[in-house]
């Protein structure tokens, strides 16, 4: 089944704030505040998926479920310039399997949203089957959103 991306770029949520200057470590106060935006809408936003999808959060290759405050964590969602970023993958979805790996999540996962950050700390993605029920439903809760299509890349 083919795997479709939706990447949120944080200018969606901070209207008035250039977002490719998103530092973790920056106690700017226009850059805290709208980091503060994407803290509190990325956890009602997962928060509302994992509710209408009755989903849990897991990482690719452990059963204990991970908790909507490790997305939406400065470490997570935004780039350091000190620390640089860790990019990290999350699966929500109804019960634990085990991936251990995004290649075989791609081939195997069938009801489950993988979601990642970005190497530059400027966007949030959720990927999913082409046919699934969950990417409509973003797409339509994110309507006034400019959403981008993405490619899940698993090396």
């Amino acid at each position: 089944m083919k795997k479709i991306g939706i990447g949120i770029d944080y200018s969606n949520i901070c209207k008035d704030y250039n977002t490719v200057y998103l530092d973790r470590d920056n106690t700017d106060p226009a850059t805290k505040k709208c980091m503060n935006q994407v803290l509190v809408w990325t956890k009602e936003f997962v928060s509302e998926v994992l509710k209408n999808f009755e989903y849990n959060i897991y990482s690719l290759n452990s059963p204990i479920t991970v908790n909507v405050d490790d997305i939406a964590s400065k470490r997570f969602l935004f780039y350091s310039l000190e620390k640089e970023i860790t990019l990290q993958s999350y699966v929500m979805q109804k019960k634990y399997v085990d991936y251990g790996v995004l290649s075989v999540w791609e081939v195997e996962s069938k009801d489950s949203i993988l979601v990642q950050n970005d190497e530059n700390g400027g966007a949030i993605y959720f990927f999913d089957n082409e046919d699934s029920k969950v990417l409509p439903w973003i797409r339509n809760k994110l309507h006034n959103f400019s959403l981008d299509e993405v490619s899940l890349d698993t090396k």
